[in-house]
């Protein structure tokens, strides 16, 4: 009872943070902004380090490489995109670890496969010449988070956190998906409605992500504490 109540503060606590952190990323730029925005998701990666079970691990090690990805993409000056998304490809690859795990379905597997090389096949007919590392690894990742999408939504009843987690990670990876097609390889007007909403003066991105990092950690958590309360079998 003791051990539940703590985790219950520990919540707690994580999620005024959080909400404290939101706050300051909506709302502020500069050094500021990079630190709130870093500091974020490393009480992500803490709330589900501490929180986790074995069978969550992966959900863990998906968030040491956010860690990673946004070390790239919002600390390194230079920001690193390649290397962030590397980064968060592993971080995809270990929710599919975990979300195959649970569900064990061949089929999903082999609809991710087939996904994966869907996305990278329209990659190269719509861009052509300018395909390059970044974007053929960015459709990796995409194409990736997709299927985890799709494959936590199978299990929602079960996933609801994680589910919800990546509809809004998809969210954030669409506006920032679009912000490069349009800096560089689709180019559209900046009169067009598109390109006013997602380069509107307004952290529109980490609206969608810090939430849904937040609610990935508090699936390694929820998951951890319903593994600690099973009752262990008869011998």
């Amino acid at each position: 009872m003791l051990r539940n109540k703590v985790r219950h503060v520990c919540t707690a606590v994580f999620l005024v943070l959080e909400a404290i952190l939101y706050y300051f990323i909506l709302t502020t730029n500069g050094q500021t902004l990079v630190i709130c925005e870093y500091l974020a998701i490393v009480l992500c990666f803490v709330y589900a380090l501490l929180n986790c079970s074995k069978k969550t691990l992966p959900i863990v090690a998906g968030l040491v490489f956010t860690l990673g990805a946004d070390y790239c993409l919002v600390v390194a000056d230079p920001i690193q995109q390649l290397f962030g998304m590397v980064f968060f490809i592993g971080t995809q690859t270990m929710y599919a670890i975990y979300l195959q795990n649970r569900s064990r379905s061949k089929v999903l597997l082999i609809i991710r496969i087939a996904l994966v090389l869907l996305a990278e096949g329209i990659a190269w007919i719509v861009l052509g010449d300018k395909l390059d590392p970044l974007a053929a690894v960015s459709m990796y990742y995409y194409a990736n988070l997709i299927m985890n999408l799709i494959e936590a939504f199978t299990m929602f009843r079960q996933e609801k956190l994680l589910s919800i987690g990546f509809v809004l990670f998809l969210m954030c990876d669409t506006v920032i998906g679009l912000q490069v097609a349009c800096s560089g390889y689709l180019p559209i007007e900046e009169t067009f409605l598109l390109y006013q909403i997602i380069f509107m003066p307004f952290h529109l991105s980490w609206f969608f992500y810090l939430p849904s990092q937040v609610l990935i950690a508090l699936s390694a958590g929820k998951r951890g504490s319903a593994a600690r309360h099973q009752p262990k079998a008869a011998d």
